[in-house]
């Protein structure tokens, strides 16, 4: 299959996941708003966050086991629906009962199309499965990041009044899905003719990768958490931890492109093994670096580590074979999840010796992470 193809095929769902994404990235801007109009404390506003992470992720298993019983296609759009209504119901909502329950509507949504979008994307992708996955996953990251800025602009000009407004991304996309059934029932239609006999579960393997994938929540979430603080409260340069997030994030997702299309000439696992194998020194190098070196570390970190997003899913599916929507709701949801559930730790660390040995850290568990991963079989082995 040709690149171009690719991307033509693959554009509706990347679309679908920029869009889901999009409404858990437009919360952080939300919040300060949100406790304004309806005076929340700071353990409500964190109560939101948790209740997002914890809808939006921990439960992508349970759509996944249902997704791999019953054909859902038509979920994809209607989740994408159901996640930007969410948020744009949120930003109406007269109480911290009503919001926290437009919260996890918005949440529900977004669990709800990851493990069937990334079903889809493997069927779509053909024999290019990683590099696929890869701009299935470039999507969510562009959604992701693009979510606090628009929703910091808009209601920056607009208030609160101007929040519906961000349902217009996700109700767009969800009709463009709607339109796209069709050819994705007759890809499913036609890929399992053209493939070879399923191979057998690996529950072993599964268990090694999840292991090294929450891992690598801990060390995404924690630099997510901790850069931009240790970069002006440490370092005392002011905003530059933003832009150094920004640069991580960018970074992701080229790297995510570069690492798909290695991964389908040199092997998924040993891909996701090198890249992963280089963000520990990297972040080590950026704690140890004030100056240039530290930000081309640290932006180089994070191309490393996103890319293994998507080259993760590819071996969960891979490994768990019979059941392609649970093993992305596991790859993409449950060990994310459950690893963003283990900063807490990282704040302990830096609340009691400081946020570089936070941030080092987050460097010695990379390496940990990595150690598992390179544990696991090749995806051809049996």
């Amino acid at each position: 299959m040709a690149v171009g193809a690719l991307l033509r095929r693959m554009a509706p769902l990347a679309s679908g996941h920029a869009a889901v994404d999009f409404s858990q990235g437009a919360l952080p801007a939300l919040i300060p708003l949100l406790e304004d109009k309806l005076h929340l404390s700071q353990a409500q506003a964190g109560g939101l966050f948790f209740a997002l992470t914890v809808t939006s992720s921990v439960t992508q298993p349970l759509f996944g086991l249902i997704a791999d019983r019953v054909a859902l296609l038509w979920v994809l759009p209607a989740s994408v629906a159901v996640s930007g209504a969410g948020i744009a119901l949120a930003t109406r909502a007269p109480s911290y009962v009503t919001l926290l329950a437009a919260i996890l509507l918005a949440g529900l949504g977004i669990a709800a199309f990851h493990p069937e979008g990334a079903r889809v994307a493997s069927v779509l992708s053909g024999p290019l499965r990683a590099r696929g996955m890869a701009v299935f996953s470039v999507g969510g990251n562009a959604g992701f990041a693009a979510g606090p800025l628009v929703a910091g602009l808009l209601t920056g000009a607009l208030g609160l009044a101007g929040g519906p407004l961000l349902a217009i991304p996700a109700g767009l996309v969800a009709v463009v899905l709607l339109g796209r059934l069709r050819g994705f029932r007759a890809h499913e239609a036609v890929a399992p003719r053209q493939a070879a006999a399923p191979a057998p579960d690996r529950p072993g393997a599964l268990v090694a990768l999840l292991a090294g994938v929450t891992l690598r929540g801990y060390v995404f979430f924690g630099l997510l958490a901790f850069v931009a603080v240790y970069e002006r409260n440490v370092r005392h340069h002011g905003d530059r931890g933003t832009y150094l997030l920004f640069a991580f994030l960018a970074a992701g997702a080229t790297g995510t492109l570069v690492m798909g299309t290695i991964a389908d000439r040199l092997g998924i696992r040993r891909s996701m093994v090198v890249s992963f194998a280089l963000v520990g020194p990297l972040i080590g190098l950026y704690v140890a670096s004030d100056g240039l070196l530290g930000v081309v570390a640290i932006t180089l970190a994070g191309g490393a580590l996103i890319a293994t997003f998507s080259l993760s899913v590819v071996l969960c599916q891979t490994y768990l074979p019979s059941r392609a929507a649970t093993a992305a709701g596991l790859g993409f949801g449950l060990s994310i999840g459950v690893g963003g559930m283990l900063t807490p730790i990282a704040g302990w660390i830096a609340d009691t010796h400081g946020l570089g040995v936070a941030l080092a850290s987050c460097a010695i568990v990379a390496v940990l992470g990595a150690a598992v991963t390179a544990l696991m079989p090749d995806e051809a082995a049996t």
